[in-house]
């Protein structure tokens, strides 16, 4: 499915009907990705803050994971059609990392650094500054690695369910398993279906998945260039820069669902904690998902930690 299709779909959808009213905005720059310059299509919204009730003009930039596109904050940001606290306070931004959601350029391999750097450059674009970078599963390491590479422009990290460290071999769960090790688990967009996807996503979730949800997933998955990123990034998960996270220097909220079974409470969550100097752990009744499990509970910590002196 080409991505201009898949962008129609996802803006259709129930849940992304409020985010999508805000308008997708969209500019190609030029970026270093990996010590080479690619040119990066970026799409993003944006909610502006009221003046009236703006409390801060510290922005908060989301960073989703994969699979998944912007629009996979829509239900923490707002309660159906009706703007959520967040909304309004401060400026939001929610964009695609390069290689996912709707953005039409493509690099030749994708690596959690590739990664990071898209998210870089996506703050220097719009030359945001002071930034609270909220970053979700592999988001959370894209957004931990721009903290470390761009510490000028992030002044607070919020982490959730963040990969970052090495896994043993009997750590990864089936559907990783396959991405890494299957010669032909490149082509799995052609095999990719609402069935194989719903029970793989379920995992992740304590309560059932709703329909739209389970319908975004499946149409970023539709693409195989977004099933490239998808694949490379399972493969180039390793820990490489696991022994930098003691340098990250922000204040950094890890806000971690309670039943993860991706990365644990007690051997992830915890290893960030002990690692992360200035960091504060609060745990979401949620699993892989707290911003979508448990939105209201997330805002809430979410809103409270941006808005601390």
């Amino acid at each position: 499915m080409n991505k201009r299709e898949i962008e129609e779909r996802l803006v259709a959808l129930p849940k992304n009907e409020a985010m999508a009213a805000l308008g997708l905005k969209r500019r190609t720059a030029k970026v270093v990705l990996e010590g080479r310059e690619r040119e990066v299509e970026y799409v993003w919204t944006h909610a502006p803050a009221d003046p009236a009730t703006k409390r801060t003009d510290s922005p908060i930039v989301f960073v989703h994971g994969t699979p998944a596109c912007l629009f996979n904050w829509a239900l923490l940001c707002f309660d159906g059609k009706a703007p959520s606290e967040l909304v309004g306070t401060v400026d939001l931004y929610a964009f695609d990392v390069v290689g996912h959601g709707v953005g039409s350029k493509s690099v030749p391999a994708y690596t959690f650094q590739t990664c990071a750097d898209s998210v870089r450059g996506f703050l220097e674009m719009l030359d945001l500054r002071k930034v609270t970078l909220v970053g979700q599963s592999y988001g959370g390491e894209f957004a931990w690695r721009a903290a470390l590479d761009a510490p000028g422009r992030v002044a607070k990290l919020v982490l959730m369910d963040s990969s970052g460290y090495e896994r043993a071999d009997d750590e990864w769960l089936p559907e990783e398993a396959k991405l890494r090790n299957w010669p032909g688990a490149g082509f799995g967009y052609l095999l990719s279906s609402r069935d194989r996807i719903r029970p793989a996503l379920q995992h992740h979730f304590a309560a059932p998945i709703r329909d739209d949800q389970l319908e975004e997933m499946f149409l970023v998955c539709e693409n195989g260039d977004n099933w490239k990123a998808m694949t490379h990034l399972c493969r180039d998960e390793n820990g490489t820069r696991q022994d930098e996270i003691a340098r990250i220097a922000q204040p950094t909220l890890l806000l971690w669902g309670e039943r993860d079974v991706a990365y644990t409470v007690e051997k992830v969550a915890k290893r960030f904690q002990r690692d992360i100097a200035n960091s504060k752990l609060v745990l979401a009744p949620a699993g892989h998902y707290p911003h979508e499990e448990a939105a209201t509970f997330v805002r809430r910590e979410l809103r409270d930690f941006h808005l601390a002196p």
